[in-house]
């Protein structure tokens, strides 16, 4: 073994080592990813990291039915919809318990709800940003009686079922929120099939099985989540066995991961795209034509190539080929430094200009080299003249810097967990996630008539005419260019070949109650 690689084992196992190989922690599953999340609290979720352990620890009123695309029962029984699609009755599930032994009903539901929606609740806090992209339509929850809630609409919501199946639809324990409002970010109560133990930070956290879930135990008795930063050391822990299965292993790594018998790499569509916003609050990116010449420049199928070593499929908009909404009819750019250099020059830089482009150190589903995409567009742009300052930042710091829009260009990405094109146009590029400090809508665009199409869009359940509508918000942005779009890449996860029944959703989510060790 070579000095790197004995570098690499060595942090590879600092803590639980040899903890996946253990004879008397067989039923522990370990998991490793490359960040921490920023907090337990469902709806509070900012990352791919944190949603995942919002997963495990709880449930919705509906999911998915494992690797499929129907939505099933979980914390609701069943559901109804009145005629004009403006009120969805649930059915709540009976005898169900929150892992602090207090009892899952109505109340429950409603003060789940009811804290995000509304400013004046007396548990709602600016960490609830994301409803709105989710739940923009609903105007309140209603407690029938114990056991069933009405969700009244300000209009119809044709992704009501698939946004509750995920975080910001998870119903947390009202009790414990209340004993400790801003402590449980760090100590999570749900109802799900793992139940929060511990965490330290950028280290580890630890979960229990919770014997008394609705949809009987876990096969697993414990679940361990490591956070290991580096991707070679995170790969080498799953070939080690140190870990059973990992988060952000390179597209470059597949390749290593594919030729080992003891690895399987798992994978799945996503609705998803990986994408460079330019901040249109600052000069020159409020010009049309540098945002143009941009696109020109970057030499796209490189970065496909490079980055995303052929996996998942190059991007011209947002939305994926087989998804509703995708147009063939848009602006498109080729790869063009001339074309980028004439436009430079009729806007006025000739000799080009200096700019800065944030980024990130961790691999992410959406970009699994940021780093490396970073290097390859401020080479390209080099060419044109554009002298771009990267900024590679933590991803704390980095985040905090596009949501208030501190930078020229960023890096970026987004995967729906709602499978429908709303999940992720509306909240990329409608006006109202143009935020001070929490910007969702990273390139800080606004188009009145986008804006328009996608509230008309997200209000109907007709899905042909939603298909043309969003196709007609694809034209617009395309044609208005407030982004550079890279690629749509594909979900995946690396597993130990000795767990059974691991899989990735197209949404992103894996449940791991599920999931048990070969005998062999």
């Amino acid at each position: 073994m070579n000095i790197r690689k004995w570098m690499l084992a060595m942090a590879a196992g600092v803590l639980f080592v040899g903890v996946a190989g253990s004879t008397s922690l067989a039923q522990t599953i370990v998991v490793a990813r490359g960040a921490d999340g920023n907090s337990f609290d469902p709806p509070e979720s900012q990352s791919f990291e944190a949603i995942k352990m919002a997963d495990w620890a709880f449930d919705g009123l509906v999911r998915y039915d494992y690797n499929s695309m129907e939505i099933v029962p979980a914390l609701a029984e069943s559901w109804s919809r009145s005629e004009d699609g403006r009120t969805w009755t649930f059915n709540l599930r009976r005898g169900v318990t929150f892992h602090d032994g207090t009892e899952f009903n109505a109340d429950a539901v409603v003060f789940s709800f009811e804290r995000q929606r509304d400013p004046e609740h007396p548990y709602h806090h600016d960490g609830f940003g994301r409803w709105k992209a989710k739940f923009g339509n609903v105007a309140e929850t209603v407690k029938i009686d114990d056991q069933a809630v009405e969700i009244r609409l300000s209009a119809p919501a044709p992704t009501l079922l698939v946004d509750l199946a995920f975080y910001i639809g998870y119903i947390v324990s009202p009790t414990a929120v209340k004993a400790d409002p801003e402590g449980f970010r760090n100590n999570p109560v749900g109802t799900g099939p793992f139940r929060f133990v511990r965490h330290e930070r950028d280290n580890f956290t630890e979960y229990q099985r919770f014997d008394d879930h609705w949809n009987g135990p876990a096969n697993a008795q414990r679940l361990i989540v490591r956070t290991i930063p580096d991707n070679d050391v995170r790969l080498l822990a799953l070939i080690n066995g140190e870990v059973h299965l990992a988060y952000g292993i390179a597209f470059s790594q597949f390749a290593t991961v594919e030729a080992n018998d003891k690895l399987e790499l798992l994978t799945a569509p996503s609705l998803g795209i990986s994408v460079m916003s330019m901040n249109m609050d600052k000069e020159p990116f409020d010009d049309l034509r540098v945002r143009r010449a941009v696109n020109y420049a970057v030499n796209k199928q490189r970065i496909f190539d490079t980055v995303f070593s052929g996996y998942g499929q190059r991007a011209d908009q947002v939305l994926p080929p087989d998804w509703f909404g995708h147009t063939e009819d848009g602006m498109t750019y080729d790869y063009d430094p001339e074309k980028a250099r004439q436009l430079l020059a009729a806007a006025g830089f000739e000799n080009g200009f200096e700019t800065t482009l944030i980024t990130w150190n961790t691999p992410r589903p959406y970009l699994p080299s940021p780093r490396d995409a970073a290097a390859l567009i401020k080479s390209d742009l080099a060419q044109v003249g554009i002298d771009v300052e990267i900024q590679t930042l933590s991803w704390s710091v980095y985040r905090t810097e596009r949501g208030r829009g501190g930078f020229g260009m960023a890096l970026g990405g987004w995967i729906s967990s709602t499978l429908d094109p709303h999940g992720i146009v509306y909240p990329l590029y409608h006006s109202d996630f143009i935020r001070m400090n929490d910007s969702i809508n990273w390139a800080r665009w606004s188009n009145e008539e986008a804006d328009k199409l996608l509230v008309e869009a997200g209000s109907m359940y007709d899905e042909e005419k939603r298909d043309a509508l969003y196709q007609e918000v694809m034209q617009i942005i395309m044609e208005d260019s407030p982004s550079l779009f890279l690629a749509h890449p594909i979900n995946s996860i690396v597993a130990r070949a000795e767990l059974e029944g691991t899989f990735i959703h197209p949404s992103n989510w894996v449940p791991l109650n599920q999931v048990t060790f070969s005998k062999e």
